[in-house]
């Protein structure tokens, strides 16, 4: 099955606090569960009426006024050319590994994580949030979605598993785990929940989405996806790079 690049993440794991999953930690992209290093406080014009969120974040990430100044005016610029998008995203690896270095050099409890769709999801996702339809700007999934990228298919990208997720308008997304639905999965369509907390294969995805976007399940009321989550193992992709 052929997948594409929806996204690149810059990830904080938590440990979770509610349900059946509590005290573990999910490999997710969702900041339902997960920090974002990257988020709405990094651009300049979203932080201005949010000052408590910019003191939650400055105490998070140990973050100075300047280092935040100085991130702002980055990802405004960024934010212009489309690399980074709202919300969270990041278009490519070579952009959100820009970032890290030059504000993030020393952080060591972080991941970066790639979501990617099938070819049927992708072209669902571009319908779901067409510009036209919505009348508001293009979320950073879209537009990356819209390049039409495939997967990185070298050994640089590992995949770890796969996500159910639930996008809002505003481009953030809720995963499975937000309802405690791994137990209801696994019963309903004969699934493996992995060590990373996500789907072992691809078996069934197709009933799964039909099964999250009924609404009658009682499910958030967004359009749900299944999307493969890929970790990047930094020192093979910067001899990827190199080759």
């Amino acid at each position: 099955m052929k997948y594409y690049l929806g996204a690149y993440y810059f990830i904080k794991l938590h440990k979770a606090n509610y349900g059946s999953i509590k005290d573990t930690r999910i490999y997710t992209c969702s900041t339902c569960i997960n920090d974002s290093y990257f988020d709405s406080w990094s651009i300049t014009w979203s932080a201005v009426n949010n000052s408590d969120n910019v003191k939650e974040v400055k105490k998070e990430f140990n973050l100075t006024d300047p280092q935040i100044t100085d991130i702002q005016t980055w990802a405004d610029q960024k934010f212009e050319e489309k690399k980074i998008g709202w919300i969270n995203t990041f278009s490519d690896y070579d952009v959100l590994s820009e970032y890290k270095n030059k504000f993030f050099s020393n952080a060591q409890d972080y991941l970066i994580l790639s979501i990617n769709f099938p070819e049927t999801e992708k072209n669902d996702l571009l319908e779901e949030f067409s510009i036209k339809e919505k009348g508001i700007g293009a979320i950073g999934l879209w537009e990356n979605l819209n390049r039409n990228i495939p997967e990185v298919t070298d050994e640089s990208e590992i995949v770890i598993g796969f996500d159910l997720i639930g996008v809002e308008l505003s481009g953030d997304f809720h995963t499975f785990h937000c309802h405690d639905l791994a137990n209801d999965l696994i019963q309903k369509f004969n699934i493996e929940i992995n060590q990373y907390g996500l789907i072992a294969n691809e078996d069934n995805w197709e009933q799964m989405v039909e099964f999250m976007n009924d609404e009658e399940n009682g499910f958030e009321p967004v359009p749900w996806f299944f999307v493969k989550v890929k970790m990047v193992d930094e020192k093979k992709k910067h001899l990827h790079n190199k080759a």
